[in-house]
């Protein structure tokens, strides 16, 4: 079973770019990974600095997999005092009709 996470990040108002470009930054290596399905960023449009996550992952590995990148670990290191508070992540599931 695949799984499907939801992660919101705000950055502080002096930061909104360089968070910015460190997420765009994942997109290209995230993507590659063998176990990633799909790595969406998206950017509220009525919150400017609140960026959201929308990911799969072929199971539980893969997404280990993911956090334990070099990638991944970069992110977290250079974005860490930019953030209003820690990453919010969320696992969710599809709801069938």
């Amino acid at each position: 079973m695949s799984i499907t996470i939801f992660a919101s990040v705000e950055a502080k108002a002096d930061a909104v770019t360089a968070v910015e470009t460190a997420l765009r930054a994942m997109l290209e290596p995230t993507r590659a990974e063998p176990g990633c399905l799909s790595y969406e960023l998206f950017a509220s449009r009525d919150a400017p600095g609140i960026f959201h996550l929308l990911e799969t992952y072929t199971d539980d590995a893969a997404l280990a997999a993911h956090h334990a990148s070099a990638h991944f670990a970069g992110l977290v290191a250079s974005i860490g005092d930019k953030l209003m508070r820690e990453i919010r992540i969320e696992r969710i599931a599809e709801l069938e009709a």
